[in-house]
């Protein structure tokens, strides 16, 4: 019997800010993965969108970043990647999944990577300071870090909501060569929620059906509806964000008065303990 093939999951998105409901993504995608008996999962990936990203409302990299960090800082299989928010330029997803290969593969992965309780720290200059590993007071596991050395040609396998499994199909959208390269050369892991049917989308569409042996469909039996865009306007409108996103990052968005400068939620009644 062959051994599971290592698998490193990646996660992109603007998480404007990063919800329970993203870290639940990769969570449901380890589980489904380590059922078939054919994968083993060794590392999951958040990495936040480049400000370049067309999507409206986006707070400042530099934010985003640290609000991920926070996010993944008391899980030891996640981490994040700071290497598509240093770019001039937002890479394309099918770009940026190859660059991750061949970082893993050369060994300089670790220069955007921040593990467990790596320091963070943002200036005024609304830059993100890394602690380096061999800096005094950084935290960063060596041990997390030889993860992807150990694991040099694991598997990279994007996940997502069956949204972007959608978006394949709409014109001009995506570059045909780069649907191919991610469906051919990585693979999807779709997390759905009940009653969703994303069959019909690999059905009509013959690029995705071709590659259908590598699109791993994942239900949420749970469930929950804690977007980012209801988070953000939950707290435009003053309404409590507790329990829909890390308990850190709620925090971060208070400290750094995020999306909404005069956010009091539970005003004129607010608990002691904001």
């Amino acid at each position: 019997m062959s051994l599971p093939k290592s698998v490193i999951l990646y996660c992109a998105g603007s998480f404007n800010p990063i919800t329970n409901k993203h870290l639940r993504l990769l969570e449901l995608a380890r589980d489904a993965l380590h059922k078939t008996g054919q994968y083993k999962v060794v590392k999951g990936i958040l990495v936040p969108a480049n400000a370049k990203y067309a999507k409206d409302n986006l707070v400042a990299a530099h934010h985003r970043l640290a609000m991920v960090k926070l996010a993944v800082d008391s899980n030891a299989w996640l981490c994040t990647d700071s290497w598509e928010v240093e770019q001039s330029q937002w890479p394309p997803t099918a770009v940026a999944l190859d660059a991750l290969k061949d970082r893993i593969q050369d060994g300089t992965v670790s220069q955007c990577i921040y593990n467990g309780s790596a320091a963070i720290e943002s200036d005024s200059s609304t830059q993100l300071k890394r602690k380096r590993p061999n800096d005094t007071n950084s935290h960063e596991s060596s041990e997390e870090t030889d993860v992807f050395a150990r694991h040099k040609s694991a598997k990279i396998m994007l996940v997502c909501g069956s949204d972007l499994l959608r978006s394949f199909s709409v014109p001009d959208l995506w570059a045909k060569e780069h649907m191919e390269q991610i469906l051919r050369d990585h693979g999807l892991v779709v997390v759905v929620r009940e009653g969703s049917d994303p069959y019909q989308d690999i059905y009509s569409s013959d690029m995705i059906s071709k590659y259908s042996h590598n699109i791993h469909i994942v239900t949420d039996w749970l469930g929950d509806d804690f977007s980012s865009t209801k988070i953000r306007t939950a707290i435009r409108r003053n309404e409590s964000i507790k329990y829909a996103v890390p308990e850190p990052v709620l925090e971060y968005i208070l400290k750094h008065k995020l999306y909404n400068p005069n956010y009091r939620p539970g005003f004129p009644y607010p608990s002691s303990e904001w």
